[in-house]
């Protein structure tokens, strides 16, 4: 995979750390942490493949800490250079948990969506569009709500999402945002407090700005795929608001970039970790998304 990783190399290091001997397993890891992250897909196929109790665990800390470091500097990096890229954000994320999977597989479903979706959509009212949307995306696709496994890890891993076909209500938002984006539909995220629903827009805009404090006024009426997707006009969602004592002077900063969403899905991802007992990849979680 990576030119400056031999592969033969790694693979007998990875056989050797099962090996009881101190000094033996010393060098072998200090060996695969002078080869660094580009180890990771080998580490994990050796950790999936792998019977003995005793290599698993020193794979497993070794992947931890690769992960860890490659998600950090490549978070980082797409939040200074890359936000106009929600998808490759997500691939970041996702990577962190499952190295080996395959971007194209996840890519083409959302390439599907858009081909159904597109002559469905032309020349219709927002209210037609996102009629069509659900049609295809929960209807005949078939994604649902995960209300099974609603904190679950898997939700904030896009390529599960789209493997499963279910999703936390973020998630399943964030399927409509991709589709959207590549379709032109001036469709936004809205990160309401504890569940997140999108809007769409009442004019076509080539360019959202997202800190726009006008923005909130030019929403036509939200639309909500976890439920459904039930569209809620505002008066209706304004009671909601209400409803969890919501200050709605504040509803201008509702709105989300890609940042805002990324960090929220990160931010489930931390809570998943933290429930299910592992609180060190939690509190490491923790420390990247601050830095964001």
């Amino acid at each position: 995979m990576e030119n400056n990783i031999n592969i033969n190399e790694i693979e007998a290091l990875i056989n050797l750390l099962d090996d009881i001997d101190k000094y033996t397993f010393d060098s072998v890891q200090q060996k695969i942490i002078e080869l660094g992250e580009d180890t990771i897909p080998y580490l994990q196929e050796g950790f999936d493949n792998s019977q003995n109790s005793l290599q698993r665990e020193r794979l497993a800390f070794l992947l931890d800490k690769f992960k860890l470091t490659k998600l950090n500097k490549e978070i980082i990096y797409w939040s200074e250079n890359d936000t106009h890229d929600l998808l490759k954000g997500l691939i970041h994320i996702a990577q962190f948990g499952f190295p080996n999977f395959e971007i194209g597989v996840l890519e083409k479903v959302l390439v599907q969506l858009k081909k159904e979706i597109e002559p469905l959509i032309k020349d219709k009212s927002n209210y037609e569009i996102m009629q069509e949307m659900n049609k295809i995306i929960l209807d005949k696709y078939q994604f649902g709500s995960n209300f099974k496994n609603y904190s679950g890890v898997n939700n904030s891993f896009i390529n599960k999402v789209i493997e499963d076909k279910v999703g936390n209500p973020i998630m399943l938002c964030i399927i409509y945002l991709l589709v959207a984006k590549s379709l032109k539909i001036n469709l936004i995220g809205i990160n309401s407090p504890k569940h997140f629903i999108l809007a769409i827009l009442e004019k076509t805009s080539k360019d959202v700005t997202f800190y726009n404090d006008e923005l909130i006024d030019q929403v036509d009426f939200f639309i909500d795929p976890f439920y459904q997707g039930i569209f809620y006009g505002t008066d209706k969602y304004d009671l909601m608001l209400k409803e969890i004592n919501f200050d709605l002077n504040d509803k201008v900063l509702l709105p989300a970039t890609n940042l805002d969403i990324v960090k929220r899905v990160m931010n489930n991802l931390i809570y998943a970790l933290h429930t299910t007992g592992e609180k060190k990849s939690a509190k490491n979680l923790l420390k990247i998304v601050d830095a964001l």
